[in-house]
């Protein structure tokens, strides 16, 4: 018994999955990400099917969600885990609709630049988790899943706080500040 899969094509040759790495270009920025398609043996036709297609995306969109700074779809999900939430949990609390999170941590869509900014705040601090655990009256998720997730303190004197800040600044991630001014320039630019 023949398990390969008929060409939908030429209907004799069988098709094999393929994977390239293609150049694309984003922002002025250029990378290699993998392509994936089918190839017949017989006619030589390449095509990419549903699944194949939705690969393509979620590679795409994820090194896209890189150079624009926001968080991948990888640490999205580390994120909700450090707090133990399921992705309805996740989007009852941060918003986005009811299968947001989905979307995000699987590289489907990118999420504004608000919400990255309130992943990373509550990412940051356990605190601002708990704040936004108690402003949105949230019970199933218990106070016990809170106080897990709440790190151990620790003082920073001021050197070492402007070394991490300097570090911070220096990550290829979003820069509210640089967004900031980009668009103000933008904006002065547009209405001159």
């Amino acid at each position: 018994m023949n398990t390969q899969e008929l060409c939908p094509l030429c209907g004799e040759g069988h098709v094999t999955l393929q994977v390239e790495q293609v150049e694309n270009e984003y922002k002025g920025q250029k990378a290699l990400l993998p392509q994936h398609f089918k190839q017949c043996n017989h006619c030589g036709s390449d095509f990419a099917g549903a699944a194949e297609a939705k690969l393509n995306k979620r590679a795409l969109m994820a090194w896209r969600k890189q150079v624009d700074g926001l968080l991948t779809g990888r640490e999205i999900t580390a994120l909700r885990t450090q707090y133990k939430l399921t992705q309805a949990q996740a989007a009852q609390l941060f918003g986005g609709g009811p299968v947001a999170f989905s979307k995000y941590e699987n590289d489907d869509v990118a999420q504004s630049e608000a919400m990255d900014t309130l992943l990373r705040v509550v990412r940051r601090s356990a605190e601002a988790f708990r704040a936004l655990l108690e402003e949105k009256g949230m019970p199933e998720v218990s106070a016990e899943v809170a106080q897990t997730n709440r790190p151990a303190l620790r003082l920073l004197d001021t050197n070492q706080y402007r070394i991490e800040r300097q570090r911070e600044e220096l990550s290829p991630h979003y820069n509210p500040r640089a967004f900031r001014t980009f668009k103000s320039t933008e904006d002065k630019a547009w209405k001159n």
